[in-house]
């Protein structure tokens, strides 16, 4: 229960600062974030991701968002023509309460990845978590072999594209060493 609960804690906390920033904080987007903070600070929290269809994705973690949609934590905003954007709801006070500690210690890096992921649309996010997952799990490849998996991944997009995706995130990846202390 107090591990769900510490989930729940900074998936609102993740949530509050993609808002902050200007994101459109959709479900992709905190799908995307959350995989970006899983995989650069593992301690903070473990969802299990998959490669899916568009990129890394968790079926926890979309259970968690729908339950606490549903507990009332997080709410959806409808946005039209674009879809429903993702907000805190009347219960994510009570949630961050029960851990300001723990919640105020990965503060920084929570909102580093907001600042990170802010301004992407949904087709920038699939290259760049996807970039994200070759090069975690395939460090051993060189950057054009790397791309290449990246295109036979997602052959949908460009590989200028890919290209992009693979050293945004590996800058990213190397501008969150300065937070993982």
């Amino acid at each position: 229960m107090n591990n769900r609960l510490k989930r729940y804690a900074v998936v609102t906390l993740l949530v509050e600062n993609l808002n902050q920033h200007g994101s459109w904080c959709g479900e992709t987007h905190i799908q995307k974030a959350m995989y970006f903070l899983n995989e650069l600070f593992p301690h903070i929290v473990n969802y299990p991701f998959m490669l899916y269809k568009y990129g890394p994705f968790s079926f926890e973690l979309r259970d968690d968002i729908g339950i606490m949609i549903t507990e009332g934590i997080l709410k959806i905003a409808p946005a039209f023509p674009y879809g429903p954007r993702i907000t805190l709801g009347e219960g994510s006070d009570r949630i961050k309460s029960l851990f300001p500690k723990t919640l105020n210690r990965w503060e920084r890096k929570i909102n580093f990845i907001a600042e990170k992921l802010k301004d992407k649309d949904v087709k920038e996010l699939e290259p760049l978590a996807t970039a994200l997952y070759v090069i975690k799990t395939m460090p051993q490849l060189s950057l054009h072999e790397k791309i290449e998996k990246l295109q036979g991944l997602k052959p949908h997009v460009s590989f200028s594209k890919l290209k992009e995706a693979v050293v945004e995130a590996q800058r990213i990846m190397e501008d969150a060493k300065k937070y993982d202390t």
